[in-house]
C-alpha cells in the first residue's frame, strides 16, 4: 500500500465524516430552533375579560376575579387572576394589580377611610394608587384596561416587587 492509498483513504473519510456533520447540523438547528424559541420568545399579554362594566360604582373600587390564558411554550393554561377595578367619574376605568408593590402581599379596599392597606407592612395607597405611607416603593402598578361593548378588557402582567420602578417580572 503506497502513500497515495493512505491519503486518499483519510480524504474519503473526513468527507464523509464532513457530509454527515452537515447533515446533522442541517438537521438539529432548525429543529432546536423549533423547539427552543417559543421558550424564549417573551409573549405579549393579551386582552382578558374582567366583567362587565355596567355594575361598577364611580370611585368605589371593585375587586375582579377572571381567567387569563397563558401561554408557556407549547403549553397553555387557564389561570385565576385578580385585580382591582376603579370607575373614574368620566367613565374611564383603571385597573390595579393584587399586590402590593413592597413584597407582593394581597391588600383591600377599605371604603370608610377611602384608602387600600397593605397588611403586611401597612403600606397606605389612595383611590388613584399613589402611596400614602408605609415603606411601599412605588405607587399601585396599573395595567392597560379597556372597555368594549360593555366589557371591561385588562392586560394583566405580573410586577417585580420591592423597586422604585414598575418593571415587570
Amino acid at each position: 500500500m503506497g502513500e497515495q492509498d493512505v491519503s486518499r483513504r483519510k480524504f474519503m473519510i473526513r468527507t464523509i465524516i464532513g457530509i454527515g456533520a452537515f447533515i446533522g447540523a442541517a438537521i438539529a438547528i432548525p429543529l432546536g430552533g423549533f423547539g427552543i424559541l417559543p421558550v424564549l420568545r417573551k409573549k405579549e399579554p393579551g386582552w382578558s375579560d374582567a366583567g362587565s362594566a355596567a355594575d361598577l360604582n364611580t370611585d368605589s373600587p371593585q375587586e375582579r376575579r377572571f381567567f387569563q390564558t397563558v401561554k408557556s411554550g407549547w403549553q397553555e393554561e387557564r389561570v385565576e387572576r385578580a385585580i382591582w377595578l376603579v370607575k373614574k367619574a368620566d367613565g374611564s376605568i383603571t385597573a390595579f394589580s393584587p399586590n402590593c408593590p413592597h413584597l407582593g402581599c394581597g391588600y383591600r379596599w377599605f371604603s370608610q377611610e377611602r384608602q387600600f392597606k397593605c397588611p403586611c407592612h401597612a403600606s397606605v395607597f389612595d383611590i388613584d394608587g399613589k402611596v400614602i405611607a408605609g415603606p411601599a416603593p412605588r405607587a399601585l402598578d396599573s395595567l392597560s384596561a379597556k372597555i368594549e361593548n360593555g366589557k371591561v378588557l385588562v392586560k394583566f402582567e405580573i410586577f417585580q416587587v420591592g423597586t422604585a420602578k414598575k418593571e415587570t417580572a
